[in-house]
Formats: structure tokens, sequence, C-alpha cells
């Protein structure tokens, strides 16, 4: 390994050492389960913020993460890092055939192996994992979307998973039309002022709108992230527009705010 990698190890098992950190050695793999998930969140962050020294930053806190519970299970005689990185390496090589070819296949294989496209590649790593004697006992196309991942981008995963085997719209044109169907269906529900009604409708919506975000090719998750974002930067530039002028929100009707708010968005529009 490399003198970075060896020295962050090496920090690890320090701290949770005898007359290491007090809180570090308080930890295990629970209790460390919020903070895995901030560090997640903030490496996305770093990402769209485009800024190269944040994410390096992030994916080292990261990383630290992954060192974190590899420590934790080499004292409960699970595993360490070591195996932790064979294990990944070799499940890369094994899903990844195309590449790690057997050194004797003939030009004739070699050539076709150039030929493979990224869907070609998507089909035969779900049927190379499927086969994994640690997935044998997965029934359904649909095992295997974490339950945890934010709503949004669960839809997504399993909207993916259902097409590789065939379950998808062949053009766009009826994904849209899917849409329009279920917003109708909501304002039927609403007309009818059942709320559990509304709520599932509405579920549907949002499910089939994430569907047209995957045909449009867009992860719904990071354009909902995106929407968030520059809806935070309008309201709080609107704010600033307000505090200058020595004026409170609530002084200002609903058409003031508007055009604040529409001022703000051509400021802030790239």
């Amino acid at each position: 390994m490399s003198e970075g990698f060896d020295r962050l190890v090496d920090v690890m098992t320090r701290l949770r050492g005898e007359g290491g950190c007090p809180w570090d050695r308080e930890q295990d793999h629970k209790t460390l389960k919020p903070y895995l998930l901030e560090e997640v969140y903030e490496v996305l962050e770093a990402i769209e913020a485009g800024d190269p020294g944040s994410l390096k930053e992030e994916l080292g806190d990261l990383l630290f993460q992954v060192i974190f519970h590899s420590q934790i299970a080499k004292e409960n005689s699970a595993f360490d890092i070591e195996a932790v990185l064979i294990a990944i390496a070799d499940k890369m090589t094994h899903r990844h055939p195309h590449v790690f070819s057997n050194a004797s296949s003939d030009a004739q294989d070699q050539s076709e192996s150039e030929k493979i496209d990224s869907k070609t590649v998507l089909l035969r790593w779900e049927e190379i994992k499927k086969n994994e004697p640690r997935n044998l006992h997965r029934k359904s196309a649909l095992d295997g979307v974490p339950v945890t991942l934010p709503a949004l981008l669960r839809a997504h995963q399993l909207q993916s998973r259902a097409a590789r085997v065939g379950f998808d719209w062949p053009e766009i044109a009826p994904v849209v039309a899917k849409v329009e169907e279920e917003l109708e269906e909501l304002e039927e529900a609403i007309q009818c002022g059942d709320q559990n009604r509304i709520e599932s409708e509405l579920g549907d919506v949002l499910f089939s709108v994430v569907n047209y975000a995957r045909f449009l090719k867009v992860n719904s998750e990071d354009a909902m992230r995106g929407a968030i974002r520059r809806f935070i930067d309008r309201f709080q530039e609107m704010e600033s527009e307000v505090e200058e002028k020595g004026q409170t929100f609530d002084s200002l009707s609903l058409n003031e705010m508007n055009d604040l708010w529409e001022k703000a968005k051509a400021k802030l529009s790239p």
C-alpha cells in the first residue's frame, strides 16, 4: 500500500488503541452510521460545487469512515482493511470480464470485447452479480436496491432494474402520457377530498416524473438537490434585498415577494 494510506491506517489504529481518543474508542458500527451518511452527502456537495479542493478533503473524510469501520471489524476478529481492499479488487475484476480477460484470449475475443457498449456492460454486470454466491437467494430483479436510499434515488434505481429485464417503455411519448394520466388521477382525488388517496396519487405522480427524468437521462435526486440549492440561493438573495431596503417579509404583498423572486432568479441564473 502507499505511504499515505499506511499512515492513515496507523492514525486510526492509534486513535482506537490504548491512550488514544476516548470518543473514537467508544464508537462501533452502529454509532458511526450517521457520520458515514453525513460524509457521503458532503462528498456530493463538493462534487456539485465543482471544487476540487473540497472534493479532495471530503473524499478523505469518507475514506476515514471506511478505515474506521475496518479497524472496528479487525478488533472484533472479523476482517481488516487489507481484506476489504482484496475483496473489492476481486469483485471488480470478476464483474469486468471484458476488461480483465484471460491473457490467452485470441484476437477475435479481444476485438469483440472492444465493441461492448455500456448497456451491454450493465446487463452482463447484473447477470454476473446475480450468480455470485452471496446473491443466489435473491428472487426478484428488484432485490438489492437499499431501502435506506433517498426516495427519488431509490425510485430511479428500481425503475432501472425493471428496465434491464424489459419492463420499460420503448420510447418517451407514453412516459409523458403517464405523467399526465397520474396528474389527472391526483386531481380526481383532490376533488373527492380523500387524504389517503391524495397521498397515494401524489406518490404515483412523483414516481412517474422520476421515470420521465430517467428517460431524459437525468437523475431525479440530483435534479431535486439542484432545485433545492437554487431555491435557497434565490430566497437568501430575496432576504438580502428586503434587509437592504429596511423592510420585512410580512410587510410585503405576495406580488411584491414574487417580483423579488423573479429579480433574484434573473440575477442568479447561470
